[in-house]
Formats: structure tokens, C-alpha cells, sequence
């Protein structure tokens, strides 16, 4: 199984990006699994954005709360880790400060370079305009084939990860 997160700050896009990357993965016949991570407590919305994984195509999800600790296998049960590993992409909404392949997710503010997570491949905007930022491609959020591409070639394998 091969991991990727899609991180940034609430309201960035992180759902939509997850679903539309989920989707394409789906339809190229890769099998998907999704973990949305979260600092906030399970609420009577707690599924809202898992079934939207879900319906994006992804054959599993589990809601984790995070801690301070970035540690993705000391988040998740050996149990849970065993049930997602069997199929090929892990894709993570959140986790900004785990030391795993990322996008980070701008929405339609500025980036500041100073809240860019470590091991970001792209950050994502609403309204990108092509370019690099401190030597990080800037892709537009509706670039998903561009998008998958980097999801397909970065994925580090969970085995990979401490």
C-alpha cells in the first residue's frame, strides 16, 4: 500500500481534492482506501466527510482524531493498518505535519512560506496561476490529472514510513 496525504487549513478543498483524486484513482482500476484525520472530536457530522470519500469510490475509510504525535502507525490500530493495507493507495485527508508525500491545500489565500508542512509535493490553489513557490510547483485544484500523476509517482509505501 502506497500513502499520500492532502493537507492545509480548514476550508482549503482538502474533501473535494480527496474525492476527485479518489475518483481518478478509482476509474485507472487502482483500489483506495481513505483516512480522514482530524483535531476535532467526532461530532453528529463525524461521517460527512468520509461518506463523501466513500462516494467518491473508495472501498474503506476511518476517522482518526489526531494528536501532537505524527506518527501515522501510532495513530491507526495494527488491526486498522492490516484491513487498509490490502489495497494500493492510502489517500489521508490532514495530517500536515506527518513526514509523508503531501499536496498542501491554499484555497484562495496566499501561501506563507513559514506554514508550508515538510515533504510537500505541490500546493494546491483554487486559482492558480503555473509556477513554483520556494521550489514547489503552484497547480490550480482542478489540474487532477496533473495531480494524480504526482499521487502515482510520490506515494511512499507504508513500509517506508516510521
Amino acid at each position: 500500500m502506497r500513502v499520500f496525504a492532502i493537507s492545509g487549513y480548514s476550508g482549503t478543498g482538502k474533501t473535494s481534492l480527496v474525492e476527485a483524486i479518489v475518483s481518478s484513482l478509482v476509474e485507472r482500476g487502482h483500489s483506495v482506501v481513505t483516512m480522514k484525520s482530524s483535531h476535532h472530536e467526532a461530532g453528529p457530522d463525524q461521517g460527512k466527510d468520509t461518506l463523501r470519500h466513500l462516494q467518491a469510490g473508495a472501498s474503506l475509510t476511518v476517522f482518526i482524531r489526531s494528536t501532537e504525535e505524527v506518527k501515522l502507525k501510532e495513530r491507526i490500530s495494527t488491526a486498522d493498518l492490516a484491513k487498509l493495507s490490502e489495497h494500493e493507495f492510502l489517500i489521508i485527508e490532514g495530517m500536515k505535519s506527518a513526514n509523508i508525500p503531501k499536496f498542501w491545500c491554499v484555497g484562495d489565500t496566499k501561501v506563507a512560506p513559514d506554514e508550508i508542512p515538510i515533504n510537500t509535493h505541490a500546493i494546491v490553489s483554487w486559482s492558480a496561476n503555473p509556477g513554483r513557490f520556494n521550489n514547489i510547483p503552484v497547480i490550480a485544484s482542478e489540474q487532477i490529472e496533473q495531480l494524480v500523476k504526482i499521487v502515482r509517482s510520490k506515494a511512499l509505501d507504508v513500509s517506508e514510513i516510521d
